[in-house]
């Protein structure tokens, strides 16, 4: 059998300097693509457009705006598990290797205001699996606070959805919400998820009681729930 060079490199190089190298390549991409200088993170390539939203490719600019909502504890409470804020150097390994590489192979979005081009949210696709029926679960955030309520957030999720199920042939979507996030309960009851059961999580030294809501959706559901959306969006 040939000797195989990056095999072996792989196998005894520490994970830690392939990631860096993994994240070092994609910031390399865009810098191509863009340039040297730091241009305006809606310049980055339109991936699926809606009546408020757009849905962008992540730009390594977005980090700063990513690092400040996920440091947020309000917004931690409504979205991770453990109920905690990330810290930079959390939120910026999270960003730069886990959100640019998937971004690149459009499983990450940036939300874009449409009228602004500001950048308000991120959102993704993530956990792909099933060999038979083919499934992922949907993860998204509005972090600009003056965003919320508007709409923005259903009609991101919206896209994501019709992401899913037109480019990467998606079964099933998949999402977790917890109980005390009635807002996001409602959005994504209108869109068409349905319930499928829950669970309780035990959170953090003092052991607090995280009820979470699972809810998915399939192709024929989404339309039916969003038929007169869809049609404006196909026509």
């Amino acid at each position: 059998m040939p000797f195989n060079r990056l095999g072996w490199l792989r196998r005894r190089l520490p994970i830690r300097l392939i990631e860096a190298r993994s994240e070092r390549r994609v910031i390399s991409e865009y810098d191509d693509q863009f340039g040297d200088e730091q241009l305006a993170p809606a310049l980055a390539p339109l991936i699926r457009g809606g009546e408020l939203v757009e849905l962008r490719r992540h730009h390594p600019s977005n980090l700063d705006s990513f690092q400040r909502w996920y440091g947020d504890e309000e917004i931690a409470r409504m979205l991770r598990h453990d109920q905690r804020p990330l810290n930079d150097i959390q939120s910026r390994g999270y960003f730069q290797s886990i959100i640019l590489p998937a971004s690149a192979r459009n499983m990450a979005f940036a939300i874009h205001e449409r009228s602004t081009g500001r950048l308000i949210g991120a959102t993704a696709l993530t956990d792909f699996g099933g060999q038979v029926i083919h499934s992922a679960f949907f993860r998204i955030v509005i972090g600009e606070k003056d965003c919320w309520g508007r709409g923005y957030g259903t009609e991101a999720t919206r896209l994501v959805v019709l992401e899913g199920f037109e480019r990467h042939h998606l079964d099933v979507i998949k999402l977790e919400v917890f109980k005390h996030n009635a807002r996001a309960r409602n959005t994504y009851t209108r869109i068409g998820f349905r319930t499928m059961g829950e669970h309780v999580e035990y959170v953090g030294r003092d052991r607090f009681q995280l009820d979470v809501i699972e809810m998915e959706i399939d192709h024929p559901s989404f339309v039916a729930a969003n038929e007169e959306w869809l049609s404006r969006q196909h026509g």
